[in-house]
């Protein structure tokens, strides 16, 4: 039997998470962070720059910060949504420009988020959207 504080994602946890991207879109990072639990885990793909995995909103904020920092542009798009149970998968494209650099991005990748009484517990990130996919019906 499922706890009734995991119950099954709804339409207002898919608009609380996809409001989180949005604020980011933004450069609102305290907005972005309002989705999420306060003790929440945030793994990173570990293919990426920078990645592990933050423990409570605390310890994300300042990695968002200064992941936003590194563009001059930046700009995510859900492409995709997908729900299992208490879990949504994002297929996400990312379009920025760096603030050094100049080199444009453009990419795709998934999160998986499992949510909580409205807010995400955890975020799993994936390189691969498809991986972020294949892993929506795993065990978190």
């Amino acid at each position: 039997m499922r706890s009734p504080n995991l119950s099954a994602v709804g339409e207002a946890d898919v608009e609380t998470v996809r409001g989180s991207y949005e604020a980011l879109n933004r450069g609102d990072v305290e907005a972005a962070l309002e989705a999420l639990d306060a003790e929440a885990v945030w793994r990173d793909s570990p293919e990426l720059p920078g990645s592990g995995e933050f423990r409570g909103r605390e310890a994300l904020r300042p990695f968002l910060e200064d992941f936003l920092a590194e563009w001059r542009d930046f700009h995510q798009e859900i492409e995709d949504t997908v729900v299992s149970g208490n879990r949504v998968a994002l297929v996400i494209r990312l379009t920025a420009v760096g603030r050094a650099s100049g080199i444009a991005v453009d990419t795709r990748y998934g999160h998986v988020w499992t949510m909580r009484d409205g807010r995400g517990v955890r975020v799993d990130a994936y390189r691969h959207p498809q991986v972020a996919l294949g892993a929506l019906d795993s065990p978190g």
